[in-house]
This record gives structure tokens, sequence and C-alpha cells, in this order.
């Protein structure tokens, strides 16, 4: 086995888990939470208007088609139905206005954090050679964890710490195992950047396709108030 060879591919190895990382942990959140930024009340306010249709048309099915006592007895229970119906759809919302919470964070976090951001990039790569899962047998994963929780956090001085960490149990790699392990690897990365919300990157780059997807949802919010206004005005 050539030395030099093993290590080549080894060194390759680490630089794709730190990317496979790297999509993970940083760049998901980022694109997601950019795409709340111009999005999310948007989108939040497009699942409001379809949760009031869907409990505007369960009072109209009830009213119109049930009658006397049973019609009454319907009309006491209405609500529960109406909760029944728009589970789904409330828990839709809550998530969604979560998530749109926390995008602000990501995001106020990124740009705090600018600066050092490359620092934490290179103490991140360096703590993956030391001590990632795939290339060294752990007692516990406790360590990884705290790097990657690190990481996210643009937390330089625990990255610091952890990168001269000396773990001295490394699987055994052959060439052929280092060889098949980055095949399955750049295969992996190249399926995951092609999902959400990896693809929106492009496009969140594009303030024309920003105006463009704007314009979109709120001409689909537009039929929606529309439909709302019209089951409405029926049942007053």
């Amino acid at each position: 086995m050539s030395s030099n060879e093993y290590n080549n591919l080894l060194n390759k190895y680490i630089k794709l888990l730190f990317e496979k990382n790297k999509l993970i942990i940083r760049d998901a959140p980022y694109i997601e939470s950019k795409y709340l930024f111009h999005f999310g009340d948007l989108m939040v306010k497009e699942l409001e208007h379809n949760k009031n249709i869907k409990e505007l048309r369960i009072k109209q099915n009830i009213y119109e088609n049930y009658f006397g006592l049973k019609r009454e007895k319907e009309i006491r229970n209405i609500q529960r139905e109406i909760d029944r119906q728009t589970e789904l759809l409330s828990k839709k919302i809550c998530e969604l206005e979560k998530k749109c919470e926390t995008s602000k964070e990501i995001l106020s976090l990124k740009q705090r954090n600018k600066d050092k951001s490359d620092l934490v990039d290179l103490l991140f790569f360096d703590v993956i050679s030391v001590m990632h899962p795939s290339i060294y047998n752990l007692k516990s994963d406790v360590l990884w964890e705290r790097a990657k929780k690190a990481y996210q956090n643009y937390d330089d001085a625990t990255l610091a710490l952890l990168k001269n960490i000396k773990i001295n149990r490394m699987k055994n790699f052959n060439i052929v195992d280092l060889k098949n392990e980055i095949f399955l690897l750049e295969n992996e990365i190249v399926c995951m950047k092609r999902r959400y919300p990896y693809y929106l990157e492009s496009n969140l780059s594009s303030d024309e396709w920003i105006n463009s997807y704007n314009k979109e949802i709120n001409g689909r919010i537009k039929k929606l108030e529309v439909e709302e206004k019209h089951i409405f005005e029926k049942l007053v």
C-alpha cells in the first residue's frame, strides 16, 4: 500500500466529511432562514386563509345539510368538528411561525460572527480530522456532538480545545475501503444539493426570482381571499 496514496485519499475523505457536515449544520439552516426571511410571513398568511376557508366550508356543510333537532346538535358540535378537521393546518401554522422566529436568530447569529466564519470552518475541519465517528472508533458521541454544537454556534474557543484531543482508535481502512467511502460520500453530497433547502441557494441570490416568487405567493393569497369572502357572504 502506498503511504502517499493512502494519505491523499484520507485527506479527500476528511474534506468530503467536512463538506457534508457544513451542508447540514451551517448551510441548510442558513438557506432555509433566508428563504423564510423573504417568504415566511406570506406562507403563514396563505396557510391561515386555507384554514379559514376550511372552517367556513365545514359551517356551510352543516347549515345546508342538517335540519331540525339534528341541525341543532350539529351546530352545538361545530367547533369540535372544526378543530378536528383543521388540526393538521393549525399544526403547520404553529410550526411555521416557530421556524420563522428561529430563522431570525440564525440570520442574526451568522451576521454577528461573519468575521470569524472562516476561522471556525478551519477549526471544525481540524476537529473532523481527529474525532469524526466515520474515521475513529469513539467510546461515545459526546465529544463529537459537542463539536457540532460549537460549530453551529461559531464557538471557536471550544473547537480550538477539541481539535487538540487525541483519539488513537482510528478505524482500519485500506485503500479500497477509502475509495468506496469517498465514492458513496461524493454521491450523497450531490444528492443532498438537489434537495430542499439547498437547491434554493442560487434562487435566493437573485432579486428577480425573489420578486417573482413573492408575486406568485401574493397571487395565490388574493385568490384565497376572494374565495373566503365568497363563502362567508353565503353564510351571513
